[in-house]
């Protein structure tokens, strides 16, 4: 009996940290009613009728589930309310925010913490929800701090703020309690009159699962109307709701008070037997059990009958009907451009940096190629061979920084899309603003690898020194790397997978590869396909190595000096067909190249978002 005291006792605690000092630093509440009529949606291809006919209401302060056996139509019924994931279905119907058809613009004045947990997982609890609150809180830095603070306080995460969020499969961090309250506390930072939330506690123990309730119940008493879907909870936590409204096979089937339920079933003969979780039980009578359909398509479409003809329907009906004010909801705060790319400039540049595949391993493999590179071509001599040997030398560099760089960065979309396209579809930002920081963010670091493996072998190689040859080389390393770069996030955004984006990558770099220049003089190639060098990061970048490297010899090399001239120089060049003049060239072709590549990538991630909605 002690233990059941304290559990409780635990649990109302949780409630009275949820409510308590009851959100003082996200501000007023504007209380919102949703309203759905006649909902019916189908899919356009095979004609399958989804939801029929399905009218609802919540009102402010309520928590209200929607339950039903899988197929039963509740995350369908969801997405039409948020407005979300509905390509490919046909839908009918009304849904009104205080009286207002809101459609698309729904997401603007209302919070969705999605099942699955989305966040960068490079960053600690606290610097995410800091990061969150610049995008989402219209104030100055101590109003977001204090806001944070307090989401920090009320949601249970105080003693893990200083936690990294954690990389499933390579950095263990928080716990998946922790992970679902830090989803509501993204959107709380909002301050929404509305809240939806898709299968709260999936995943979590039953103490997890009824704090993460009580929580969500605490927050509806500060006068917020939250929607979730909830696949059979226990008999504890099916009590906690005001409201449930069940679905079945596209119908509604009940729409009441969790008590009211087990009245209603009872009286439609099938009682919930004592030893059972009433949910579960009424969940059982919903669902086509397999082997029987018949029967059970029967069963349920004489509740779902019984239910149309009920009292519950009525009141469902007289709710829907009294909307005498067109009370217009408000909207939540959106960052300006400056502050969204700032903030998204900071999580990207943090995960960038602390992200061990792209940082410590990248360097380290830098430097071991590039001791290898000069240990191989160490103090070439400046002879026929030797000519030739450091050419091949240049075009290896040419090829390790724009090879290495775009495997490297061609995955990072695939692995960040459902977040972004998440966070795009809520309005915390533009689409680009988030390109542009995250392309921004990976600037400093695929420049300065390439600089390392340059500046390891260029002195061991023995190139030539001069200052404006070093700074030359130098250029040409940062925006072949960028070039590189352009070119995996290009890819990255056109194709869907990781797998997919791997597969089709590898025949332009080929194609790009072999239009170079060290494989063959390409004024000798056939002029149907001669062109395909101006689009080769690779000529462009060996063509400036290469023209660099041989436009002046220093002192290092007397005995070279003293031998080479202009023709020396010239039969050089005309090997590979490179103008000593090209220089130039070759740094506006780089640059064309990269704006080439990100502008194709970011039509892409428009093209791609669109049909993420």
């Amino acid at each position: 009996m002690s233990e059941e005291i304290s559990y409780e006792k635990i649990l109302e605690d949780v409630e009275c940290t949820a409510v308590s000092p009851g959100y003082s630093t996200l501000g007023d509440i504007v209380p919102v009613s949703l309203h759905w009529n006649n909902i019916t949606v189908t899919t356009i291809k095979e004609k399958r009728l989804l939801l029929k006919n399905v009218s609802g209401y919540a009102k402010s302060g309520e928590l209200l589930a929607l339950m039903g056996a899988s197929g039963a139509g509740k995350t369908t019924l969801l997405n039409m309310l948020m407005c979300r994931n509905l390509k490919g279905l046909s839908t009918e119907g009304t849904i009104t925010v205080n009286g207002n058809e809101m459609a698309h613009k729904i997401s603007s004045i209302s919070g969705f913490a999605q099942q699955e947990e989305l966040f960068v997982g490079t960053l600690t609890v606290k610097e995410y929800l800091m990061i969150q609150a610049k995008l989402r809180i219209n104030g100055s830095k101590k109003l977001r701090e204090d806001r944070v603070t307090d989401v920090l306080h009320q949601l249970k995460l105080w003693k893990c703020r200083d936690s990294k969020i954690g990389v499933i499969g390579e950095k263990k961090g928080i716990s998946g309690g922790e992970a679902r309250r830090l989803t509501f506390a993204c959107e709380m930072l909002s301050n929404p009159s509305l809240l939806f939330a898709d299968e709260p506690t999936t995943g979590l123990d039953s103490f997890m699962a009824e704090s993460v309730i009580q929580i969500l119940k605490g927050i509806a008493k500060t006068g917020r109307t939250i929607i979730c879907t909830i696949h059979q909870p226990s008999s504890q936590l099916y009590q906690m709701f005001h409201r449930v409204i069940y679905l079945a096979n596209g119908s509604t089937a009940f729409q009441g008070t969790p008590q009211e339920s087990i009245s209603f079933f009872e009286k439609c003969g099938h009682r919930v037997p004592d030893e059972y979780n009433p949910s579960e039980w009424i969940i059982y009578k919903l669902a086509v059990q397999p082997g029987q359909e018949k029967q059970s398509n029967d069963r349920i479409q004489k509740i779902v009958e019984q239910y149309e003809d009920s009292d519950h329907q009525k009141r469902v009906m007289e709710q829907l009907s009294d909307v005498s004010e067109k009370i217009p909801p408000p909207e939540m705060h959106r960052a300006n451009v400056f502050t969204q790319i700032f903030a998204l400039s900071t999580r990207c540049g943090i995960d960038v940096w602390r992200a061990p595949q792209l940082t410590l391993a990248k360097v380290i493999q830098k430097i071991l190629f590039g001791l290898f590179i000069g240990l191989l071509y160490l103090r070439t001599p400046y002879d026929a061979r030797g000519i030739h040997n450091i050419n091949g030398a240049l075009f290896f560099l040419a090829g390790e920084y724009i090879y290495s760089t775009a495997y490297a960065i061609m995955f990072f979309l695939n692995n960040e899309f459902p977040l972004v396209a998440r966070e795009y579809h809520d309005g915390l930002y533009n689409l680009w603003t988030y390109y542009f920081a995250r392309c921004i963010s990976l600037i400093p670091l695929f420049s300065t690898d390439g600089l390392i493996l340059l500046f390891i072998v260029y002195w061991l190689i023995g190139l030539n020194t001069s200052v404006m040859q070093v700074i030359v080389a130098s250029i040409i390393t940062v925006l072949a790397s960028q070039a590189a770069s352009a070119f995996g996030i290009a890819m990255s955004c056109i194709f869907p997978t990781a797998q997919m984006t791997a597969v089709m990558a590898s025949p332009p770099l080929v194609l790009f590869r072999l239009f170079g220049g060290l494989y063959g003089n390409t004024n000798t190639f056939p002029a149907a396909i001669r062109w395909l060098q101006w689009i080769s990061m690779y000529r462009f970048a060996f063509e400036g190595l290469v023209v660099n490297q041989w436009s002046e010899i220093d002192d290092f090399h007397s005995n070279a000096k003293n031998n080479w001239t202009n023709s020396t120089t010239n039969d050089v060049l005309d090997y590979f067909a490179f103008s000593e003049s090209a220089i130039p060239l070759d740094i506006i072709g780089l640059i064309l190249i990269s704006l080439a590549f990100y502008l194709i990538g970011f039509i892409a991630l428009v093209h791609r978002m669109k049909k993420a909605r």
